[in-house]
């Protein structure tokens, strides 16, 4: 390392942790005792337990941590043996933008769920639902999602709304 580069200031770099299944407030725990900055989005979850009511703080995005750190503070958040991987941000301002929309929407609401999302063309096959076990292409209108069944031999194709919910990609 030359001297010049020594001068030169440090950044922080925004990473998303994914860590070990069930590990995210422990990460979490940890990113907070070594001052750095970091966002575990949580949404508040209530469930009934042997008839009692229980209040919950679960993550939003379940194996994911985000974290802004010094190379020195990346390598040493791996050490801890619950994180798997970190992966760099390329754009982090877009990222702050959209975990900022999913803070405001989590303090609005209490049915919020991880989906996938699909591009429209891509191959997919219904899961659950009244089309069950059906396979077709998602195409998009607005925020609708359609399914078009093809019968390639006769060069029609019919068309069905699906939730996003109820598909998997092939």
């Amino acid at each position: 390392m030359d001297v010049e580069d020594e001068n030169l200031p440090r950044r922080r770099t925004w990473y998303v942790l994914h860590v070990k299944p069930r590990t995210e407030k422990k990460v979490d725990d940890f990113l907070s005792c070594l001052r750095v900055f970091h966002y575990l989005p949580l949404v508040r979850k209530v469930s009934k337990v042997q008839r009692r009511r229980v209040v919950r703080h679960l993550p939003v995005f379940p194996g994911y941590v985000f974290a802004r750190l010094f190379p020195e503070e990346r390598f040493r958040v791996l050490e801890t043996k619950q994180v798997v991987r970190t992966i760099e941000v390329d754009n982090p301002r877009r990222m702050i933008h959209q975990l900022r929309q999913v803070e405001h929407a989590s303090r609005l609401s209490t049915d919020m769920r991880v989906v996938e999302t699909f591009e429209p063309g891509e191959r997919v096959k219904v899961v659950s639902g009244p089309l069950r076990g059906l396979e077709g292409q998602v195409q998009r209108k607005g925020g609708a999602a359609t399914l078009i069944l093809t019968v390639d031999i006769l060069g029609r194709a019919l068309a069905a709304a699906v939730s996003p919910t109820d598909l998997q990609k092939l």
